[in-house]
């Protein structure tokens, strides 16, 4: 908890803000996590005044309001990361097999059609346009704006294709368009990638049969129906539903999992009767189970009248009759966008979301959110100066514990663009459906098999930096410590030590006879004579060795 604060804190610090802190709080709690947004917004709250305390410059001085942190957990919405998405970055994560590591990176066919074709991993990141551009849009829109856009370059460089081939009125004939283009490579392999992601996006949602499904989850997910009103016989539709052999295995639970929320709890025998029907392994029934532990309700008994609680935030008003049909299929919107739609009208409720500490001005930082309705409070906007800048954006931080999903990233962006506000999304990782209903079976498992890092041992240095160097072995008999240069002994005959103390050194020049071992005189001159060759070798060391400069 205190690593996660200070994480936290460091993002506020970087954003130099000094945020009012609000924290989630279940209206009736029955898990015991139920308390871990209290606990870290108290842990933050703590690290940031301590921060402050002894960073006199901080906050730095500036006329933006002041922020907003909010933190909540993945209990306030269980919805959003089993209902299936339809924007592109959403659906793409979904459906398709992008490896999300160090890089975000996708396996597509390059030069398709032609002798050179490979396969090659593709990076998907903020330095691609395409993108960046399309990414929070939905797919139907997705489309159409890759097929205008790249008409829009064939329409800009005709020679680079077949006149026969110049109108690109399907993804299929763009991709054959394609394999024509000799140049551009940067550009024909960005098109490349998001025509056939968005293609095998296509494929996989007419061959698996996600409008009939999602038409099943949205009712599920919103409690109405497509003319928003209360969805009757849902148990008969989602029966219907898992009938259906093109329904993967994995869609068929996370539908189970959507019901059982809708039903706020289901009889056992009634669960386990649906989990037959879907011909779902036994260890599936275990992520069901878990859901309890993230506030969800699984069981209920047979007679039991408990009315199903409200939801989070009220529903809001159908929308028009000229709305598209297109869209009925993404009528659900997560808590968090609701939360700062909330925010940013001022009707948050504080019993739901209280304060760390309240600020002083409650009153007036309430007051700002909401829009003036009246113009004898407001100037009005043909009053204001044309060369006047724009208003610094007040900045809502919101830190979701337990992973955050690719829809709740929209959010983000949908209302920074509709409120003006800067939304910052900060979350411990990004949830797919089958990434978070595969965390949610691990609940259950014994902690020691699944290495979470924060309970690991600290790692350790190495046992042998810290030993003492072993002594050396043999001592000098000098008194003097030997010197760092000196060489070991040289292994080799004994030195004549008894020859040189039988030899005499006379101050004549000719050396003198010594007498031999045996007692007899020994020859000068003889070239075998080691007596005469040793005494002078001696003798000429010992002179060379005790004379001076002068002497020679």
């Amino acid at each position: 908890m205190e690593d996660m604060a200070q994480k936290i804190v460091g993002v506020c610090v970087a954003l130099g803000e000094y945020p009012t802190i609000r924290y989630y709080r279940p209206r009736n709690p029955n898990h015991e996590a139920s308390v871990l947004c209290s606990h870290l917004a108290r842990f933050v709250q703590d690290e940031l005044d301590l921060y402050a305390k002894f960073h006199e410059d901080f906050p730095p001085a500036s006329t933006r309001p002041r922020g907003a942190l909010y933190i909540v957990d993945r209990s306030m919405d269980l919805y959003a990361p089993l209902v299936h998405e339809f924007t592109y970055q959403a659906m793409a994560h979904d459906l398709l097999p992008i490896k999300d590591g160090e890089k975000t990176t996708y396996r597509a066919k390059v030069n398709e059609g032609r002798p050179d074709e490979q396969e090659k991993d593709m990076e998907i990141g903020e330095k691609d346009k395409i993108w960046v551009q399309n990414r929070h849009h939905h797919m139907k829109d997705t489309i159409e704006k890759l097929m205008s856009d790249f008409q829009k370059f064939i329409d800009e460089n005709p020679h680079f294709t077949n006149t026969d081939s110049g109108n690109a009125s399907s993804l299929n004939a763009i991709k054959d368009m394609l394999a024509g283009l000799p140049q551009f490579q940067e550009m024909k392999e960005a098109y490349s990638l998001h025509l056939s992601m968005a293609q095998e996006c296509m494929n996989i949602f007419q061959r698996q049969k996600l409008p009939d499904l999602a038409s099943v989850e949205q009712s599920l997910a919103t409690g109405l129906d497509e003319d928003y009103r209360k969805p009757k016989n849902m148990a008969d539709q989602v029966v219907r539903t898992l009938d259906d052999e093109s329904i993967s295995h994995p869609d068929r639970l996370r539908l189970i999992a959507l019901y059982l929320l809708y039903q706020d709890g289901l009889i056992p025998a009634d669960l386990q009767k649906l989990l037959a029907h879907a011909q779902l392994p036994p260890q599936d029934a275990e992520i069901i189970h878990n859901l309890e532990l993230l506030g969800a309700r699984t069981f209920r008994r047979l007679k039991d009248q408990t009315p199903i609680p409200p939801p989070l935030f009220a529903r809001k008003p159908p929308p028009g009759p000229n709305a598209q049909e297109e869209y009925s299929l993404s009528r659900f919107e997560p808590a968090l966008k609701l939360l700062l739609e909330n925010h940013v009208t001022g009707t948050l409720d504080p019993n739901l979301f209280p304060y760390t500490k309240p600020p002083l001005d409650l009153a007036d930082s309430a007051s700002t959110n909401v829009p003036a309705t009246s113009l004898r409070s407001a100037k009005p906007t043909w009053a204001k100066s044309r060369n006047t800048t724009a208003e610094p954006r007040q900045r809502i931080i919101t830190f979701l514990a337990g992973g955050a999903t690719y829809s709740e990233a929209r959010a983000c962006y949908e209302i920074f663009r509709l409120y003006n506000r800067d939304v910052y999304l900060v979350t411990s990782h990004m949830l797919t459906p089958g990434l978070f209903m595969r965390q949610v079976g691990d609940l259950s498992v014994d902690k020691r098999r699944l290495n979470i890092p924060a309970e690991q041992p600290r790692p350790k240095a190495p046992a042998h930096i810290f030993e003492k160097d072993p002594e050396p072995s043999t001592k000098p008999t000098s008194a003097q410590p030997p010197s760092s240069n000196s060489q070991p002994a040289r292994k080799g005959p004994a030195p004549p030590t008894a020859a040189v103390a039988n030899m005499t050194v006379s101050p004549a020049a000719t050396p003198t006879k010594a007498p031999s071992a045996n007692g007899s005189p020994a020859a000068q001159g003889k070239p075998g004579s080691k007596l005469t060759k040793e005494p002078e070798k001696e003798k000429k060391k010992k002179h060379h060795f005790f004379s001076s400069k002068k002497d020679k």
